[in-house]
């Protein structure tokens, strides 16, 4: 299977996206906070992550990489991200020099040099300190979260495809709910009002996430798109979406240790797999090219946005009836002047410079969660 296969994935980046807009946009923002929806997206893209890399580079680490393999690997992960981390991190830093920020103002110079040193050198997610990690463009602190799991992945890879070697796709998925049940034993406990950054953006306590969804995309490698189901294709992918989206409704009653990953990684996981079988008709509808386009565009979204509505928060309020539409069009038109006049251009030539042939893109799996 090619990189087209996985046309439904790669539409749904951009409505995950959405709900990350959502949560900083007013006056969407009370409906975003009350159902969690930037941790919802945030949660999508971590376990997507995952299943979209061992999707795409099984035929890699399904065995003992070469060292070329390996930086092949890391050098099609760099060209990426961080052109694009590069210029939004810039973009950022004129609209906090013209208009403040919540992490910028009354923070003293050295601060706001070490929040920049911190995002540039993609290590804000290790820092207790919400000036620190939420600071500069506060959505690229999960760029520190996949820059761990892109350093880790091709041993995780190696380890996993190792002990599952002929395992059937049900065993696979038995152990992805036993780490699952694992995770709740540990997070379910945890009163609920604590940090966000000891749950939710410290590196390691996402991991649980990235290696589900590799499991997941294990077993779906294992079987693929020949699974039987009892329904219809399309009734399948309605049920799929209507689960996670009763998940997000009723997370209100849970404790926020759960809110943060765990109580919907189940049914993210039922999504990625449900759509990676590209069988209904939403499938059908989600692989047009201008969803497919949205998709593709969607990591600049989540890197500009943030920019575009602190911008329009400053010049016409909070309260102007108006703001989401205008937020949503122009961080459209920049994710669209970002995508094509940074993002693409400089990832091929990073590539072209180390080698031309640093890994395959398959579905892009920068995937990168934001929030």
């Amino acid at each position: 299977m090619n990189r087209e296969d996985l046309k439904p994935l790669t539409s749904l980046r951009f409505f995950a996206a959405l709900l990350v807009f959502l949560w900083h946009v007013p006056p969407a923002m009370a409906v975003a906070y009350t159902f969690s929806f930037g941790y919802a997206g945030v949660g999508f893209f971590f376990v997507l992550s995952g299943f979209i890399l061992t999707y795409s580079y099984r035929h890699v680490f399904d065995g003992t990489p070469s060292r070329s393999a390996l930086a092949a690997f890391y050098v099609s992960r760099i060209a990426r991200i961080y052109p694009l981390l590069v210029v939004s991190t810039l973009i950022m830093l004129g609209v906090l020099a013209s208009v403040g920020g919540i992490a910028w103002d009354g923070e003293p110079s050295g601060e706001r040099i070490r929040a920049v040193v911190f995002q540039l050198t993609l290590l804000q997610s290790w820092v207790p300190a919400t000036a620190i990690h939420f600071g500069i463009n506060g959505p690229a602190w999960s760029l520190s979260v996949e820059a761990f799991f892109y350093v880790l992945f091709p041993f995780v890879a190696v380890a996993m495809f190792r002990v599952t070697r002929g395992a059937p796709a049900a065993r696979v998925l038995l152990l992805a709910v036993t780490v699952w049940l694992l995770l709740l034993a540990v997070v379910a406990p945890i009163p609920a009002r604590i940090d966000d950054w000891s749950l939710y953006v410290f590196p390691p306590a996402r991991l649980v996430d990235f290696v589900l969804g590799m499991l997941l995309g294990t077993a779906f490698l294992r079987v693929g798109v020949s699974v039987r189901w009892p329904l219809r294709p399309t009734s399948i992918e309605i049920l799929a979406l209507a689960g996670a989206a009763v998940c997000i409704y009723v997370s209100p009653l849970l404790p926020l240790s759960l809110r943060f990953s765990a109580w919907l990684i189940p049914a993210w996981s039922a999504v990625v797999y449900v759509f990676a079988c590209r069988r209904g008709l939403i499938s059908r509808a989600l692989s047009h090219p201008v969803m497919v386009r949205l998709g593709e565009m969607s990591y600049a979204f989540y890197l500009c946005h943030l920019a575009v509505i602190s911008l329009l928060r400053h010049t016409i309020g909070d309260r102007h009836p108006l703001i989401v539409p205008l937020a949503l069009g122009m961080t459209l038109a920049l994710s669209w002047a970002l995508h094509h006049g940074v993002e693409q251009p400089l990832r091929a030539r990073i590539r072209r410079l180390f080698s031309g042939r640093a890994g395959r893109p398959a579905s892009e799996a920068v995937l990168v969660a934001v929030s």
